[in-house]
């Protein structure tokens, strides 16, 4: 109960997702389910669930060490609550930039490919990568190739 009316008490913030964690945590939800969730890293979370057994609430509200400068913008949780939706409703592995333009058409919101990147992945998600498949493997191909290679120390 303590817990739940801090929560409500607290504004969006870094404090607010410590919270959040501890609760979900107490509730036996497993933690792979916390990190996807709360978009957070495992290093995270284990630190202040430790914080939190050791001195409870208070070592959560004022630690401020690192973190983001004032002033710098923060992206919506709800945003990669909809596009993770999506993604466990496709059947296909969508590319960073697909993910962009979902993004944008549905919040008009731009992330950076690798902010996007690292939400993506610490989710747990794969993605499409940019890079071509290879060729390797084919035997069609190799066969075509090693026909068509004639090198100059065969020839008579």
């Amino acid at each position: 109960d303590e817990l739940k009316k801090e929560i409500k008490r607290t504004g969006p913030n870094r404090y607010k997702i410590r919270l959040q964690t501890i609760l979900l945590s107490m509730q036996k939800t497993f933690y792979k389910d916390i990190l996807k969730t709360l978009s957070i890293s495992s290093r995270s979370y284990y630190s202040w669930i430790y914080r939190y057994n050791k001195e409870g609430l208070k070592s959560l509200k004022h630690y401020s060490k690192g973190g983001r400068p004032k002033g710098s913008s923060k992206y919506n949780s709800k945003i990669f609550i909809k596009l993770f939706k999506e993604l466990d409703t496709m059947q296909e592995y969508w590319s960073i930039i697909k993910m962009q333009k979902f993004i944008y058409d549905t919040y008009t919101v731009s992330i950076p490919n690798e902010t996007l990147r690292k939400i993506v992945k610490r989710a747990g998600y794969s993605y499409k990568s940019n890079r071509p498949s290879p060729y390797k493997g084919d035997k069609e191909k190799q066969e075509t190739f090693k026909k068509t290679l004639s090198p100059m120390w065969l020839k008579t």
